[in-house]
């Protein structure tokens, strides 16, 4: 694990500052031994400023030490101010949102975890706070909690008034240390963390370089759209960040009066003459929601490129301007079944639930390994709403029990799963390499019949 080689670099370095080894505690319980605590990577800080904290765990015993956890969401941490009254928390708790990662510490090794502490405590005055840190360690795996008792850390931290000066030294390292293999996660949180306007050149770095992390740094790009710099950081995450940073992107700009700014920027792409540049530019637009730029795309709709034709249909979709609606509907009769999926995909784009109408014809028309067939299925299914199931059970062939064929099994799998729709699933009678018996014929037979009285239930409500 590199976080262990790391913990334990990180730890020699912690260590070694004054007082640091009395935040750390022996514990030995269950023929474990633990020398574990919290250490701040400093005991003052400017209003304003981040700080981080390093959980560390080193294995004293003969045996490797095993937790799990979700993210840092084991941990707690609690601060109050020198009235005894408690800081404002900006923990959520925990939601499950992420894997379950197990921890194995070895015999003699340590392994160390960083925690953002102002995301669970805000420190909005100068003055004197107690800090107490408590982490949990529980093998979820083995169901119990190996160590038996929590870690605990209590710490002194001292909060002056803002330093202009400071900020800006802590703002160049931060930014420093994305060009000499810094953690960029880290610097996104600190880098947020300032309201203040010398982080963007480091904060436009990763949305266009650190798509993984773009999200929050566009969040903190949006209190500075009025700066040039920002809005053109912004508009190259609306050309190359993932899904929901150009969202987030969009929505930025939006909100700042400069959707239509942006979307000038990008008309000149539409028609460049290279396929993927029109794309780029396809999609960059349609985040904006720029109004003006409905036309221009739907002239896309009429490009010799196919896949520029699929952008562009999703495209008019996000822009969810007044004509989008009809353009998209328009598309619902091509010959290009991929075109029309495209299409209903930007209708689901612009919060419309999907009509089983528009996708009927490609359920019907589809089967096994043919693409539109799969993708319409889904679409219904996700976003047809109360629709979706009686939609679902339309396509059925129901004069066809086949145990061989795969076209019903596709579609009993999606009612299963559909809002109320009917559940068969399970007794379905499938394999793709026999006929099937009579017994497994009749059963599917059976469950035919089954839906289509459901299907006769659902039109005459």
């Amino acid at each position: 694990m590199t976080r262990c080689l790391a913990g334990l670099i990180l730890c020699l370095g912690t260590l070694a500052r004054p007082g640091n080894a009395a935040l750390l505690h022996e514990y030995e319980t269950n023929g474990i031994a633990l020398t574990a605590g919290f250490i701040p990577d400093a005991t003052e800080i400017a209003l304003g400023e981040p700080l981080f904290v390093t959980f560390l765990v080193s294995n004293r015993g003969t045996q490797p030490f095993l937790f799990s956890h979700v993210r840092n969401e084991i941990f707690r941490i609690a601060a109050t101010n020198d009235a005894g009254q408690p800081v404002q928390s900006r923990y959520f708790g925990m939601d499950g949102n992420g894997p379950l990662r197990e921890a194995s510490v070895a015999p003699g090794k340590a392994l160390a975890l960083r925690v953002f502490l102002n995301e669970r405590c805000r420190f909005d005055q100068p003055g004197a706070y107690a800090v107490h840190c408590q982490a949990d360690l529980r093998d979820y795996s083995a169901g119990r909690q190996n160590l038996g008792q929590p870690v605990v850390t209590q710490f002194a931290l001292r909060v002056r008034p803002a330093d202009h000066d400071q900020a800006g030294r802590l703002i160049s390292r931060w930014g420093r240390s994305l060009l000499t293999n810094g953690s960029p996660e880290e610097a996104v949180l600190a880098l947020a963390e300032f309201n203040d306007a010398r982080t963007i050149p480091h904060l436009a770095v990763l949305v266009t370089n650190r798509s993984h992390i773009g999200h929050r740094a566009v969040e903190a790009l949006a209190r500075y759209t009025n700066e040039p710099a920002a809005a053109d950081a912004l508009m190259a995450a609306l050309r190359t960040g993932e899904d929901f940073v150009a969202g987030a992107a969009g929505k930025a700009l939006r909100a700042s009066g400069q959707a239509d700014r942006a979307a000038r920027a990008f008309l000149g792409a539409l028609t460049h003459a290279e396929a993927n540049t029109r794309i780029q530019a396809a999609w960059a637009i349609g985040w904006t929601g720029a109004e003006l730029a409905l036309d221009p795309l739907c002239g896309l709709l009429r490009d010799p490129s196919n896949s520029v034709r699929y952008a562009a249909a999703q495209a008019i979709g996000r822009l969810n301007a007044p004509g989008s609606f009809g353009a998209l509907t328009n598309c619902l009769a091509d010959a290009d079944f991929a075109l029309r999926v495209a299409a209903v995909r930007g209708l689901v784009h612009s919060g419309r639930p999907v009509d089983p109408s528009w996708v009927k014809p490609m359920i019907l028309g589809g089967g096994e390994n043919i693409r539109t067939y799969y993708e319409s299925i889904d679409l219904l299914r996700l976003h047809g709403g109360a629709l979706a199931a009686p939609g679902l059970a339309s396509c059925l062939h129901f004069d066809d029990p086949s145990v061989r064929h795969a076209y019903n099994f596709r579609l009993v799998l999606a009612l299963e799963f559909s809002p109320n729709g009917p559940k068969h699933y399970y007794k379905w009678r499938h394999d793709p390499n026999r006929d099937g018996t009579e017994e497994e014929l009749a059963e599917n037979r059976r469950i035919l019949s089954e839906i289509k009285a459901w299907l006769a239930a659902q039109a005459a409500k």
